[in-house]
């Protein structure tokens, strides 16, 4: 990389952090322990089902043992463990605002300033097919500027994810209940049923509105970014309009299993105030 362009990416990582921590404190930061607050993450006792009760604590084995539906009670807990999951891929090179790859990074550092600054534990992960980068657990708001330089290190185009891996890696990887978000385009289908019912799962869907309505005519010289393989390929109006529906039912069938899996969601447009979407997600 040359020196010109290693000032080009300080720039934009210093602007991106100055942005992120201004909205942060005014916006996001507010609404943090109001949704997430007293989760209750270490085991108090058992009672009967009540209408109302967070299916996610039912207690199967007793339930399935008296034959009278029973839920877990845990001890109110303040400090969350918070875990900011990027999924980096070479789709995230595409954008027309701005790449899907800076508002990723801008969800990222959102994210991690709101974790720190309210002294809760912040874990960050990088994954494509197997894991790129971890960041242990910490409360130190210096780390939040090292994932952001490392998402902007990591090599995009070639990749993609594996969301199978992605998934036991994730059950694996984080032993203690946490309040996950997986930060990526969604483009091919992530189950997360299992990892739903051991924490609190949200996923945040960045798109550029143009790949969402592709309208193309003619010859183009097309990259996958997957492979990095180029070709020249005609484009016709009915080529468009299948791309444009097989993608409006992938999402349908996505956003269906987030809904199913109790797993919460925000669509986030690379045109989109981040923060906005952010604390519409978090409200629930």
């Amino acid at each position: 990389m040359t020196k010109q362009n290693n000032i080009f990416l300080k720039d934009k990582r210093n602007l991106l952090v100055l942005k992120s921590r201004k909205k942060i404190f005014t916006n996001l930061l507010g609404e943090h322990n109001s949704t997430f607050g007293g989760v209750g993450l270490d085991f108090k006792d058992l009672r009967e089902y009540s209408s109302g009760d967070d299916i996610r604590h039912i207690n199967w084995k007793v339930t399935a043992k008296t034959m009278t539906p029973a839920i877990n009670e845990y001890n109110e807990d303040k400090q969350l463990n918070v875990v900011v999951v990027y999924l980096n891929s070479g789709s995230l090179y595409f954008g027309t605002q701005k790449s899907k790859q800076d508002t990723m990074v801008e969800v990222m550092a959102s994210l991690g300033y709101a974790t720190v600054s309210k002294n809760d534990m912040l874990t960050t992960i990088f994954f494509s097919k197997d894991e790129e980068k971890f960041f242990k657990p910490t409360k130190q708001k210096g780390v939040v500027d090292l994932t952001i330089d490392t998402a902007y290190s990591l090599k995009m185009l070639g990749k993609e994810i594996d969301y199978k891996k992605l998934n036991e890696y994730l059950l694996k990887k984080i032993k203690k209940k946490s309040v996950i978000f997986i930060i990526g385009d969604f483009l091919e289908f992530g189950d997360f049923r299992l990892l739903g019912t051991k924490h609190e799962v949200n996923c945040v869907v960045v798109r550029d509105r143009f790949e969402e309505d592709l309208k193309l005519f003619g010859e183009f010289d097309f990259i996958d970014t997957s492979s990095g393989d180029a070709e020249n390929i005609f484009v016709d109006e009915e080529s468009v309009k299948r791309y444009n529906a097989l993608l409006k039912q992938h999402d349908k069938q996505l956003f269906a299993h987030f809904k199913k899996s109790n797993i919460r969601y925000k669509k986030i447009y690379t045109d989109d105030s981040v923060i906005l979407k952010l604390n519409q997600l978090v409200k629930g």
